[in-house]
């Protein structure tokens, strides 16, 4: 009977210390799990946490080999809680103002203490199903988080056409290159609400045979709505009235990694699919299944950072190295991989999507690195100024860019457009229904320039919305008439809104 209950409080002990060191992953998931394309990565996180758990523990026994296993099980799991436990917003921030640069290296020396302190104060053997209970009712919330979400039910794929055994004819078939520069606002929006004047990097443009369409507008303004809204040359939305609301987040994510309308067509045509990756999950990530994936600088992206800056590693990298330890997001990984790209199968389509100049500002206006938050959220009014630094390394590296294109492919279709413009007056901070007119032509008004074949360049009218971009470059190539769309704008609150599941529609006449 002794025995039996020795491997039940060892099971016990295994099990909290499992769920203690993986609570704040289970956390991250369940609190990001509308941004994420999937769970794989955070899991891979979670068993590399238990591995290194269960590394202790092992290594301690050795050490302690009077101590029993449960006692080191459970220290092991309560060191990794404390571990991941320094990003809670008033430890972080207690320690940073008290301590400065020591705030990473003391939360260290807690973890450790914390460790030592258990396995010398925890003694009855009561305490491993406390820690069990207590454990599991911290994890009880992001549970119930994600089995919510998963019972909604997988969605249909997006609806694509079906070009099986069809081929497509177009009178022109050049190479073309989707650029996507996340959250780049448009020229009116930079004189207006940054002071900035940006006609240098328009006329820029204009030099490069680009028409600048002054008065772009974007259709939704978050990412994942706008690219796969572009991408599929339809409104992401169903219902009407108060029951208006996003597609499925899951079939959105699919027609951004390639399975929409445009590259369809265009496979029909015989163009080859490429799909740039740039280190950030579900924005820029390639499909599993996508043969044509190139990636980009390698080195830790935003979802690596995320996640651990719950623990003190990443300050203590910043200060080691002075920088962030990641360079997602720049344009010149892309021109990096320029020769890769023009070695895939002509005709191709590229769609190539860089954060810059989206938040973390972590680019100075000479392209140097600084260190930044890694939160892809994180609009500050103050950060204007850092914005447009950042925004002026993106244009000398876009030039730099558009010009090798240009001189290796003069007859490349290049699309260079954001997705949406920016959120400094705190727009996803207030109820969607109330936006002002100010908010929407920060966040609709979109930088929009295209290069097209000579004869379709009457197309691109001034005032195109980005829903428009594919249906206008396919008519060039194909030949057939240009119908747009009559232009809808719609507001898709974030998942930490209260409104978040909702679509809600403003008149066209609101967004300049």
């Amino acid at each position: 009977m002794r025995r039996q209950d020795d491997h039940w409080l060892l099971l016990r002990s295994l099990l909290a210390a499992a769920i203690l060191s993986t609570l704040a992953l289970l956390d991250f998931y369940a609190g990001n799990i509308t941004a994420l394309a999937g769970p794989s990565r955070v899991l891979h996180y979670a068993a590399g946490t238990l591995a290194i758990t269960a590394m202790l523990a092992a290594g301690l026994k050795i050490l302690l080999r009077r101590l029993p296993l449960w006692r080191i099980l459970l220290a092991s799991g309560l060191m990794m809680f404390v571990f991941f436990a320094y990003d809670i917003d008033l430890i972080q921030r207690e320690l940073k103002a008290h301590l400065g640069q020591l705030a990473p290296l003391a939360w260290v020396l807690v973890t450790l203490g914390s460790l030592i302190l258990t396995l010398g104060t925890i003694r009855n053997r009561a305490a491993v199903s406390i820690a069990l209970v207590l454990s599991a009712a911290f994890a009880v919330p992001s549970i119930a988080r994600i089995a919510t979400f998963a019972m909604r039910g997988s969605p249909a794929h997006a609806t694509v056409s079906d070009t099986s055994g069809t081929r497509e004819r177009f009178a022109l078939s050049p190479n073309i290159y989707w650029i996507v520069l996340d959250g780049y606002p448009r020229q009116d929006v930079l004189a207006e609400d940054f002071n900035f004047d940006n006609s240098d990097f328009i006329q820029s443009l204009r030099g490069l045979d680009f028409a600048v369409l002054g008065k772009s507008r974007s259709n939704f303004p978050a990412t994942v709505n706008s690219i796969s809204s572009t991408a599929g040359f339809d409104y992401t939305v169903e219902g009407e009235g108060v029951a208006l609301r996003p597609l499925p987040l899951q079939e959105m994510q699919a027609r951004v990694r390639g399975k929409n309308s445009t590259v369809a067509r265009l496979k029909s045509a015989g163009y080859t699919y490429v799909h740039f990756e740039n280190g950030y999950d579900y924005l820029t990530e390639c499909a599993p299944d996508e043969p044509r994936c190139v990636r980009g600088h390698l080195g830790l992206d935003e979802l690596d950072i995320a996640i651990l800056s719950n623990t003190p590693i990443i300050d203590l990298i910043v200060q080691h190295r002075q920088s962030m330890p990641f360079a997602w997001g720049g344009v010149d990984d892309l021109n990096a991989k320029l020769g890769t790209i023009r070695a895939m199968p002509a005709p191709f389509f590229l769609y190539a999507h860089v954060l810059a100049p989206h938040p973390p500002i972590r680019f100075r206006s000479d392209c140097s690195f600084r260190p930044a938050d890694p939160d892809l959220q994180l609009w500050r009014p103050e950060a204007r100024p850092a914005f447009i630094e950042q925004l002026t390394c993106v244009n000398s590296q876009t030039l730099a860019l558009l010009h090798e294109i240009t001189r290796a492919d003069p007859g490349a279709l290049i699309v260079l457009q954001s997705d949406h413009g920016t959120a400094f007056r705190g727009q996803f901070q207030k109820p969607a229904t109330a936006w002002t007119d100010e908010d929407l032509h920060e966040r609709f008004g979109a930088l929009n320039a295209m290069r097209l074949p000579g004869p379709c360049r009457a197309m691109a009218a001034d005032d195109l919305t980005l829903v428009d971009t594919f249906p206008l470059v396919l008519s060039c190539l194909s030949g057939a008439a240009f119908e747009p769309h009559h232009p809808r704008f719609f507001v898709t609150p974030y998942d930490s809104n209260t409104d978040f599941g909702r679509a809600i529609e403003y008149p066209s006449e609101r967004v300049r």
